[in-house]
């Protein structure tokens, strides 16, 4: 199970969104469901509470793996959307869950009032933290399959930013695997359309963050997705160079020693000639020890 989180302004048009055809109300608090009509002006209603609030449209879409159809049942997703409710803290407001059908994978929009129904703002501080933990959590709980990334989106469905997000997230990630440093990273990317702003401390050169921008859109490099933050980008580029020095360590040190096995056989070689040699002698010439022998025979028969 993975969420996508939205906030928006009209509950008008996100309620027209979510009862789309092929849709399914499978949960609601606080609203009567009679049609769209009914549930827009309880929203509205509700909103009044707290008129100074201008974004007070929650969305928030839970999709699971297409591996996990078999299990799930409206009961299943109620109970899991419920309990992320809870740990995202949205809680004590209007709420309706909708069921979609129009795709392979299983997913649910939640719509939820901002303004809970003592007239308080819903906070949306660390959010998308919030939501990654959360998400991990009930995966474990029951027993959903984990999402292996951005890699496996069919890119061919997205349309406005989201297209430009992912446009922007497959660039650098080859970009990274591509380059060994920031600026090659930044002219590899560049050419591709996609630019860099590096956010700095006041006043300091130290860089605090990092956004891209494609098609006159901007985007934080962690809103994109969490291995995109400068810090992230930064590591994997510093894994890089190290993988590469230890590489050229590892070439350097095997030359050297096959150089030194070559010098120790070359030695050896010359150690063994010395010790264990045996004197030429040419044909025509007599070996020496065996004309001393002949020498001291002759002197002891004259005797």
């Amino acid at each position: 199970m993975i969420a996508k989180l939205i906030e928006g302004r009209s509950f008008g048009g996100c309620v027209a969104y979510a009862l789309k055809k092929d849709s399914e109300i499978i949960h609601s608090v606080g609203l009567r469901t009679d049609n769209a009509k009914t549930i827009i002006q309880d929203f509205n209603f509700q909103r009044m509470l707290n008129p100074k609030l201008g974004k007070a449209v929650g969305h928030i879409i839970l999709s699971w793996n297409t591996a996990d159809k078999d299990m799930l049942s409206n009961d299943i997703m109620i109970s899991s959307a419920k309990r992320y409710l809870s740990k995202m803290g949205i809680r004590d407001t209007q709420c309706l869950m909708v069921r979609h059908y129009d795709r392979q994978h299983d997913h649910i929009h939640i719509l939820f009032n901002r303004v809970n129904d003592h007239g308080k703002t819903i906070s949306n501080s660390n959010q998308r933290y919030k939501s990654f933990k959360a998400c991990k959590e009930l995966n474990t709980l029951y027993g959903f399959k984990q999402s292996e990334g951005k890699q496996n989106v069919n890119r061919g469905r997205l349309k406005g930013n989201d297209l430009i997000k992912y446009q922007i997230h497959d660039t650098v990630k080859a970009g990274i695997k591509a380059c060994r440093n920031w600026n090659e990273l930044e002219n590899y990317i560049k050419y591709r359309g996609v630019s860099i702003q590096f956010k700095h401390k006041s006043g300091l050169d130290e860089i605090q963050g990092i956004s891209f921008s494609k098609d006159g859109q901007v985007f934080r490099g962690s809103a994109i997705d969490r291995s995109l933050s400068f810090g992230q980008i930064d590591k994997a580029l510093n894994s890089m160079d190290n993988t590469e020095e230890l590489q050229q360590t590892i070439e350097n040190t095997q030359s050297a020693d096959q150089s030194m096995d070559n010098s120790i056989i070359s030695a050896i070689g010359e150690i063994t000639s010395a010790l264990f040699s045996i004197p030429q002698i040419a044909p025509e010439q007599e070996d020496p020890w065996r004309k001393k022998r002949k020498k001291k025979e002759n002197n002891t028969f004259k005797r």
